[in-house]
């Protein structure tokens, strides 16, 4: 049974809720012309004025600037890698759920290869060795994170090779590129964008937990580095640790209930 237009509203709005939060220190600090870096000590723990929204930290810095980088950190970073592995892991899951045989085997192998490692340990790992950068972070993140991708891609490709239409598509000559573009990605697709956005919202997590360990560069904007630079202050200052642990929940929240609706939104009208 379909649910309601207003149920459904409902859902939609939501997410967006979350994302207020963020998106107002995004934008405030996309606008506003301000220098997540500049020291000013003689301004230090200012409480929320209209020169700084959200106050001060210990050296004058400009905490809802900081946070807006951090947050415009954190989202180039998932969303860099959630395409990648989104890419690589369709192409290679629709491969193997299509052909089968010898390239099933390879690739569920390697599928299985990977996700039998503890991957954010590994990720950890990989940045302390290649030294820190968000190019290294992006490619370790994504050396695990298209194993979820390939998986889906291989089971629905699986399930829908074998349909009348496929079958029909076969017989009048198509080719395999084609018959994989038009017929059998679109199916795939509503699976794997649900994965994607949950995969994102994964990914800004490993993000921030990577800032708080101190794997990212100095100056690099983290909001996991800012919590952990604060975090002597969690006593006499909470905020300035609520207040990006706030973005980087919201923002993961935001993620993880858009995967949701799409897929119960998938579920209802399959």
């Amino acid at each position: 049974m379909r649910e309601t237009k207003t149920s459904l509203k409902t859902k939609i709005v939501l997410p967006f809720i979350f994302l207020v939060y963020p998106f107002s220190l995004l934008i405030y600090y996309l606008i506003s012309g301000c220098s997540p870096y500049e020291i000013d000590i003689e301004n230090n723990f200012l409480k929320p004025s209209l020169d700084f929204i959200l106050g001060t930290n210990e050296l004058g810095q400009d905490i809802a600037c900081m946070i807006g980088g951090g947050i415009l950190t954190s989202l180039k970073i998932a969303s860099i890698t959630s395409a990648i592995c989104f890419i690589l892991g369709m192409s290679l899951g629709m491969i193997a759920g299509y052909f089968g045989g010898i390239y099933d085997t390879l690739i569920s192998r390697t599928i299985e290869f990977f996700q039998g490692f503890p991957s954010l340990i590994f990720v950890i790992f990989i940045v302390a060795l290649w030294g820190e950068g968000d190019e290294k972070i992006i490619i370790s993140l994504s050396l695990f994170g298209w194993t979820s991708f390939a998986r889906l891609a291989r089971t629905e490709t699986m399930r829908i090779k074998d349909a009348e239409f496929v079958i029909s598509a076969k017989v009048i000559g198509l080719g395999t590129k084609e018959i994989l573009a038009k017929y059998i990605f679109p199916f795939v697709l509503p699976a794997t964008l649900t994965q994607l956005m949950f995969s994102i919202s994964a990914f800004i997590l490993a993000e921030g937990g990577l800032g708080f360990l101190g794997l990212r560069p100095a100056r690099s904007l983290s909001l996991g580095a800012i919590i952990a630079d604060e975090i002597d202050f969690i006593l006499t200052n909470p905020e300035l640790v609520i207040y990006p642990g706030l973005a980087l929940t919201f923002l993961s929240v935001f993620f993880n209930l858009t995967g949701q609706i799409i897929l119960s939104e998938r579920i209802i009208y399959r």
